[in-house]
């Protein structure tokens, strides 16, 4: 959804100046239909296309008729710096900070020439030492999803916005009861399965106390 928000505030930033707030769509139809309708067609990377975030994002950004470059672990392994990104309209960050992730766009890149100017960031952990976007400090909020790094020019906004998949309640539901179900069914094997993993993590814990 993160890289939605990107979309329409880089659509509505061409119009006016930046989006203020998002109307929450109920499901992923009604959100890649409110997104069609914009006039710009900005070009997108996503890093951490091969996994289960990347990929979504990648497939919204075809649905809407996007050009996307899609990296992942092979095209970042060198480490840095990566000056293909700043050459991108939007870019989507689906790797989660680690110690082993590089930093993707660095504070130099606020006064560098590019082409960038939205960031979703899929991660969300500006409070990290090991954050790959350290050009902002706080996660940004659904009233308000677009912070502005730089005014530019251009200007550089990032969204990084905490329990983001619930902008979209239908496809939420319907995942984390998909998800949630099959642990309900084995409630007659508490001592097995994904319940006895979870006691003898709290089992660990307790005895720490």
């Amino acid at each position: 959804i993160v890289e939605a928000v990107s979309a329409r505030g880089y659509g509505e930033r061409e119009v006016v100046i930046r989006i203020n707030g998002l109307d929450t769509p109920w499901g992923q139809d009604d959100l890649a239909a409110a997104l069609s309708n914009g006039a710009t067609q900005p070009d997108m990377i996503v890093i951490g296309a091969l996994g289960r975030v990347g990929s979504g994002a990648v497939d919204l950004a075809s649905a809407l008729g996007l050009s996307v470059t899609k990296w992942d672990m092979a095209e970042t392994a060198h480490g840095g710096p990566f000056p293909e990104i700043l050459d991108h309209a939007i870019f989507v960050n689906c790797i989660l900070a680690n110690p082993n992730v590089p930093v993707f766009v660095p504070k130099s890149a606020l006064t560098a020439p590019r082409k960038l100017t939205v960031i979703a960031d899929v991660s969300c952990d500006p409070s990290s030492q090991f954050n790959p976007i350290p050009i902002y400090g706080e996660s940004s909020t659904f009233d308000a999803p677009l912070t502005r790094a730089t005014q530019g020019p251009p200007p550089l906004d990032v969204t990084a916005i905490d329990n983001l998949p619930s902008m979209l309640p239908q496809e939420s539901s319907q995942d984390y009861a998909a998800q949630l179900l099959p642990a309900l069914l084995d409630l007659d094997r508490i001592d097995a399965g994904v319940w006895g993993r979870a006691k003898t993590v709290f089992d660990t814990f307790v005895a720490q106390v």
